[in-house]
């Protein structure tokens, strides 16, 4: 129930009524002219309707606010909600009764608890969030764990919507980059390659896919290459090898993604895309549409080609058309990723075959079963089958905009209209180093320190030394420190990680990201660890001792309304599929209540009912942080 909104809403289309004569329902005009205003000493919320009236009503928006203002002052007192309003300049401005608009917050937000900010927006509805998503050759470096945790923090929102959310990481093994590695161990260089003592096996994976790349540059020998990736597809025993291979990255990949309290319900292999007969399915559907056809002349004959030149938005590309089938029938990526989409909403009848594979935990000791599509069933184990969503939200980088573009929009060939609609591709720019773009070709995310499990041990050494000073008596419980120095660790990476907007490039600044003050995950947490010392020295709070001659100060006021903000902020945030919006919110809320905190004695209040009201205002402040930490994947600590 949105209290304040739907009282001004409610006054307004009174006043109107009695005001003016309008047959059409306005409820909705009144609803989106209803904001919140630059500064609040201009009231809590304030609404633009007499502009939209003056054409309507052709008067001026200055005389339509004062009636209107007017009209509603005559129905109010100091015991509403709304206690008086202001016209100002065409705008009509609500000041609200904070005292009973809190006894209504507090009492929602204690009711609803760890529940609070939730909606049934979705009523069950399923999405599928796939992320993650990297080449199984290598570690995940810090753009993927950008992709990772965008993704996390989609999956975690939409399920605090009311979706049915499943969390897939498709594994491309059967790409260059896999024919690559398995190319340079079948030739054995793999041994040039030295292994270190600490070294995961994804890292020294990684070290060896570089150097085949190297080799490969230097003696033009590609064509071995693409060899070896015929040969995964039809020797069983090449196939076999690499998967084997593959499975133990991935393996690796999967520690360092519950590093960061990452998890996954489904691990896609395309390997079994391709053996499961999907795409054999999604070809004959695309041969009956008018816009694919098999090209017979031209540098592209004898390749299956999508004609995306008949849509506005590709009219004026260079090339709209997009190869599908290559001359020696080997399908595209995109040509798979059409199919792969088709069968997530469950438009496939052909399904992958899946098994259990293990249990997960992430950052809140929350317990999550990790299934994997498979090429042999488990004998006993009972299917799962996956898929068949409603919506579909892929996190893919920034570089492929392009090839997500047609994806969606060959679903708007095929008359797939809902599915098109339903299709979303979370973009995001790269994450640098401190001296240069990465890249795993390359390998040059090893001199600069980027693969995940680096930035997360080099960002622990600067968490450990900043605690050390400042606590040091943790020296004497070292598990307790080492606990604190993990999640700090954890929020300060994956809060720099998910606060910027995705269309920012960004560089990871260990020092700026793990600082107290600021605008950091560590700020956050420590905004809750305040709030629950507050709580231990407070006795059981009266929620009943609000009626008190206190006044509320300007601070706990911007607190009372950041609060109350926090159910629009979810919904919004799901809406627009921006996870920044809930760590901006959040930074906000902690700002808000390290302002208050500053301000307003609690323990030491004047009055019994003012430690009362301040008390209730920490303990709702604690609820809402928590779930906001939640929501971003921070841990909660008792103490830092």
């Amino acid at each position: 129930m949105i209290i304040m909104e739907k009282t001004i809403e409610k006054l307004l289309k009174q006043a109107i009524q009695q005001q003016m004569e309008i047959e059409p329902d306005i409820g909705e005009l009144i609803h989106y002219s209803i904001e919140i205003p630059p500064t609040f000493d201009f009231g809590e919320r304030s609404t633009n309707i007499a502009f939209k009236l003056a054409k309507i009503l052709k008067k001026s928006p200055m005389k339509i606010a004062e009636e209107l203002s007017n009209e509603i002052n005559q129905n109010i007192d100091n015991k509403s909600l709304i206690v008086k309003t202001e016209s100002v300049k065409g705008y009509i401005n609500f000041f609200i009764n904070f005292k009973p608009f809190f006894r209504q917050l507090y009492t929602r937000i204690k009711k609803e608890g760890e529940k609070y900010g939730e909606n049934t927006d979705g009523n069950g509805k399923r999405i599928i969030v796939e992320h993650t998503s990297i080449n199984p050759v290598k570690p995940l470096h810090i753009g993927n764990l950008r992709n990772a945790l965008l993704g996390d923090c989609v999956a975690r929102i939409y399920k605090r919507n009311g979706w049915e959310v499943e969390v897939q990481n498709l594994i491309d093994d059967f790409g260059r980059q896999v024919a690559t590695l398995i190319w340079g161990i079948l030739k054995g260089h793999h041994l040039e390659v030295v292994r270190e003592i600490d070294d995961k096996y994804d890292v020294w994976l990684g070290k060896v896919y570089s150097h085949c790349n190297k080799i490969l540059d230097e003696e033009d020998m590609w064509d071995e290459v693409d060899n070896v990736m015929i040969e995964m597809r039809h020797n069983p025993e090449m196939y076999r090898f690499m998967r084997n291979i593959c499975q133990t990255c991935v393996d690796s990949n999967l520690e360092t993604a519950w590093r960061f309290g990452v998890t996954y319900n489904y691990l896609v292999w395309e390997s079994d895309i391709s053996r499961s007969g999907i795409w054999e399915e999604t070809l004959p559907l695309l041969e009956k549409s008018p816009f694919f056809h098999w090209e017979k002349e031209g540098p592209d004959a004898g390749c299956f080609v999508a004609n995306l030149g008949v849509l506005d938005e590709f009219k004026d590309k260079k090339n709209p058309s997009k190869v599908f089938v290559r001359s020696n029938g080997i399908p595209t990526y995109v040509a798979h990723d059409v199919a792969l989409q088709l069968w997530k909403f469950g438009l496939a009848k052909a399904n992958l075959t899946s098994r259990s594979l293990m249990k997960q935990r992430n950052e809140a000791e929350e317990l999550r079963d990790l299934w994997t599509s498979t090429d042999y069933v488990v004998s006993g184990e009972k299917d799962k089958k996956f898929g068949k969503t409603d919506r579909v939200c892929n996190v893919i980088g920034v570089e492929q905009n392009f090839l997500q573009e047609i994806v969606r929009y060959s679903l708007k060939l095929l008359s797939l209209e809902n599915e098109f609609e339903n299709s979303y591709h979370l973009s995001y720019k790269h994450v640098s180093a401190p001296h240069a773009r990465f890249s795993g070709r390359t390998g040059n995310w090893l001199q600069e320190r980027a693969w995940a499990d680096a930035v997360f041990e080099d960002t622990y050494a600067v968490a450990f030394k900043a605690i050390t000073k400042k606590r040091p008596d943790l020296d004497e419980n070292p598990i307790k420190r080492e606990k604190i120095v993990n999640s700090i660790t954890s929020a300060a990476i994956r809060y720099w990680l998910i606060k910027f907007s995705k269309e920012t490039e960004i560089k990871f600044r260990i020092e700026d990201a793990t600082s107290l003050e600021g605008d950091t995950g560590p700020f956050l947490m420590y905004s809750t660890v305040r709030a629950s010392k507050i709580m231990s020295k407070l006795p059981k709070i009266k929620s009943s001792s609000y009626h008190g001659t206190f006044k509320i100060t300007k601070n706990e006021k911007n607190l009372i309304l950041q609060l109350y903000r926090c159910p629009e902020i979810v919904r919004s945030s799901a809406e627009s599929f921006q996870p920044l919006i809930i760590a901006k919110y959040a930074y906000d809320l902690a700002s808000s209540f390290n302002r208050f905190y500053e301000t307003s004695r609690v323990i030491n209040a004047e009055s019994t009912s003012l430690k009362h009201f301040r008390g209730s205002l920490v303990q709702i402040f604690l609820i809402t942080m928590q779930n906001l930490l939640h929501i971003l994947g921070i841990p909660i600590v008792d103490e830092m």
